[in-house]
């Protein structure tokens, strides 16, 4: 009988975290954020942002962040703290200048950076030893650094579609990367 109590008075205090933890939840405003280590999926999308907010860097368990569609000029360098994430997308932006620190999200296995104007990425970017989709879709990407050779067996799609590559370009990133399906002779008509 102590047991049976001692369970459901362990229980009762237990059940608040428990309830607030909810990995599989999409907060799709801070404003419903009441615990920054219960969030995992946040999608900002369409919200005007014009910078990432500064909330976002609190959220430590953070492993989807979707802030696609707004008018972010640039990804700040505490991006690589956020070493939990899974899944970053930061498409149809602002942004020119893919930062450095981008390289320490080692969990990282999406990427979508199309629609903004960038033309190169960092090195560091080799580190990301998950990272299995690359998108850059409508960017001015044409080539990569040599580090990204690292990333040839994890890599399992590239999209480059509407980037301005010639055909040298092409020949240079399937000397570098034989192994990803690389999509970038058919454009795309998304709006």
């Amino acid at each position: 009988m102590k047991t049976i109590i001692k369970c459901c008075f362990v229980a009762l205090f237990l059940m608040p975290a428990l309830l607030t933890a909810q990995p599989d939840r999409v907060y799709r405003s801070l404003d419903e954020v009441t615990e920054p280590d219960s969030v995992f999926v946040l999608k900002l999308t369409h919200k005007r942002l014009k910078a990432v907010p500064q909330e976002v860097f609190a959220f430590h368990n953070l492993r989807v962040l979707d802030l696609s569609k707004n008018f972010i000029r640039e990804i700040p360098a505490e991006i690589g703290q956020m070493t939990s994430l899974e899944e970053l997308n930061m498409e149809r932006n602002h942004i020119r200048i893919v930062p450095d620190e981008m390289g320490n999200l080692v969990q990282l296995r999406r990427l979508n950076l199309s629609r903004n104007p960038i033309l190169d990425l960092p090195a560091s970017m080799g580190n990301l030893c998950r990272l299995e989709e690359l998108r850059i879709w409508s960017t001015g990407v044409i080539d990569f650094p040599a580090s990204f050779a690292s990333l040839n067996y994890t890599l399992k799609v590239i999209d480059m579609r509407a980037c301005p590559l010639t055909y040298d370009n092409q020949e240079a990133i399937e000397q570098l990367l034989p192994t990803p399906q690389k999509k970038w002779f058919r454009t795309c008509n998304c709006h």
